[in-house]
């Protein structure tokens, strides 16, 4: 996997990195949604879950893409980006493995252990499912990596995603999640969606 590319500089004069593969825990309405918009961002995604969710997952991204097509948020060339760019997988290391970005959203609780061991330190991990981005914290060695991912309201079919810091998070991984959101809000404005 090759590592993260920089780009610009941080409020402190630091390098940001930018995210470029994303972990999404949970074919949920929220861990799809998250999918989507990280693939039309460009990102490589990799969606885990049980294997007897994958397959409507994959459906669910695709009638989430062609919905926003046929709104004309999305281009056709935006929709093949979103389907090529979105990996199912009941495979919990293959989803992890080289991650830049993990969004918990999941309907059960995230195997915390499993994310202590298996990322980088430096791998932000959001909260977007039923699990507090606070339980997140207190379970990972590095808190300070550990935010809170919204879903805001939207007009059309291109969801809107925000992140919220909680007293854990650094300044610079929050720093980071703004930068991917910004990404991402640029991409579907960029495609005609409303975000």
């Amino acid at each position: 996997m090759p590592a993260p590319r920089h780009v610009g500089l941080s409020s402190g004069g630091d390098s940001v990195l930018t995210i470029e593969t994303v972990a999404v825990l949970g074919a949920t309405e929220r861990g799809n949604a998250c999918a989507l918009l990280a693939a039309l961002a460009g990102c490589a995604v990799r969606v885990h879950d049980p294997s007897h969710l994958l397959a409507a997952a994959s459906d669910e991204v695709r009638r989430m893409a062609e919905l926003a097509f046929a709104h004309g948020a999305l281009t056709r060339t935006d929709v093949q980006r979103i389907l090529d760019g979105v990996l199912f997988t009941a495979d919990l290391d293959q989803a992890l493995t080289g991650a830049d970005l993990v969004v918990d959203a999941g309907a059960d609780p995230p195997p915390i252990a499993v994310l202590a061991e298996g990322l980088r330190a430096t791998t932000p991990v959001a909260a977007a499912g039923i699990t507090h981005a606070a339980h997140l914290a207190a379970g990972l060695p590095q808190p300070s990596r550990v935010l809170a991912l919204r879903f805001a309201s939207s007009v059309g079919p291109v969801p809107r995603i925000e992140v919220e810091g909680v007293a854990e998070t650094s300044a610079h991984v929050l720093e980071r999640a703004l930068a991917f959101t910004a990404r991402v809000h640029r991409a579907a404005r960029l495609s005609g969606g409303a975000a």
